[in-house]
């Protein structure tokens, strides 16, 4: 007997892989209650939930583009709440559809803006434009007024609304009547844990083959930390995408570099079989935050570089968790490669760190709790 609200997660598309996803998938499996899932397109998890239902139309406008469809759906599961996961402009999508008839908690996974100037530099136009940093959400989002954004959740009747992404929470808070909540980033627990080795050390990279997660970048230095720790290996756990040829022409020519393009079956080994873990990307939004992988990879002690760039920031603390380096800056993230590999008392350091932020506030559990208060404050 399933105990609880019936809850329908209304998501864009669907992948457990993925941070939103997998945020769906974990909320299902911990927060009691009964959970369906409406969206596009679903690849992938349906077992984790009591039914999901697939609408198709465009991702870039459900589900304002697929409103008919959704009200028949939402007739049939007849729900106690429903849970809206989304960007910035979720609350312009609770107001302008039948949502607005439930009550609704809205998970607004980040406020992405388009990059400024100083950043064009950092990809070409096509590169922006394949991946998240460049869609046409995210020149609709830099140009949504806050005050909008607000009326538009009292429209719809949302009084509660959680985020991984700390500029949404300064955008929307301080209002009386809205409690916006910061959601941990969301992490599992697991007893494997990476190893300081000074023979033969792996870095290691998981994710998109796409320039704007600053592949180019890691491959430049590499060769700067290969002429300081000769026996470095470089591992890239790479999901297929329309750059992957010319990533994998740049990686040919580098000594010491492997690339796995098949799916890994178990991530968190990948991650505590290496020594150090890498994401160096070039924008605020080359994810939605939470950065999953940054998070997966403190969660088996693995110390992790990254580039201060919002994805990232919402689960790394920059010389608390983890090293923080300029985007597309070669050097500095060789150096700070360097560092890890070559000072054991500073591998440890960071490793404990990383461990001790996935239990203390970056968990999967912690963020079920989190959630589960939302839906009843929603339902109260």
């Amino acid at each position: 007997m399933t105990y609880g609200p019936r809850v329908v997660h209304v998501i864009a598309e669907f992948s457990s892989h993925e941070a939103m996803g997998r945020t769906v998938t974990e909320t299902a499996r911990r927060v009691p209650g009964e959970h369906h899932v409406v969206t596009t397109r679903a690849h992938d998890g349906a077992d984790a939930f009591a039914s999901m239902h697939e609408l198709g139309g465009r991702v870039a406008t459900f589900p304002v583009g697929r409103t008919g469809a959704l009200a028949g759906v939402l007739d049939g599961l007849r729900p106690d709440l429903v849970h809206l996961h989304a960007g910035a402009l979720g609350p312009l999508q609770a107001a302008l559809t039948v949502l607005r008839r439930h009550p609704t908690v809205l998970t607004a996974y980040a406020w992405p803006t388009v990059p400024g100037p100083g950043a064009w530099r950092r990809a070409t136009l096509a590169e922006m434009r394949a991946s998240n940093v460049l869609q046409p959400r995210v020149a609709l989002t830099t140009l949504l007024p806050p005050p909008l954004a607000v009326a538009a959740l009292r429209s719809a009747g949302i009084r509660t609304v959680l985020t991984p992404d700390p500029r949404v929470a300064a955008r929307l808070g301080g209002r009386r009547w809205l409690q916006v909540r910061r959601l941990p980033s969301g992490a599992p627990q697991d007893d494997r844990r990476a190893t300081y080795r000074a023979d033969q050390p792996v870095i290691v990279f998981a994710g998109r083959a796409e320039s704007v997660r600053g592949l180019d970048t890691l491959l430049a230095a590499f060769p700067q930390v290969r002429s300081k720790v000769p026996d470095a290996k470089l591992r890239l756990l790479l999901i297929p995408r329309p750059e992957l040829p010319a990533i994998l022409a740049a990686a040919g020519h580098a000594d010491g570099v492997e690339v796995v393009t098949e799916p890994v079956k178990d991530l968190l080994a990948e991650l505590a079989a290496a020594q150090v873990g890498t994401w160096p990307f070039k924008f605020d939004y080359t994810t939605s935050p939470p950065a999953m992988a940054v998070a997966e990879a403190m969660s088996v002690g693995l110390p992790v570089v990254a580039t201060d760039v919002a994805c990232v920031r919402a689960v790394l603390e920059p010389g608390v968790n983890g090293l923080a380096v300029p985007p597309a800056d070669p050097a500095a993230l060789a150096s700070a490669l360097t560092v890890l590999l070559r000072d054991e008392a500073s591998w440890q350091r960071y490793a404990d760190a990383g461990v001790r932020s996935v239990r203390e506030r970056l968990g999967w559990d912690r963020a079920a709790a989190v959630t589960a208060e939302a839906y009843a404050t929603a339902l109260a």
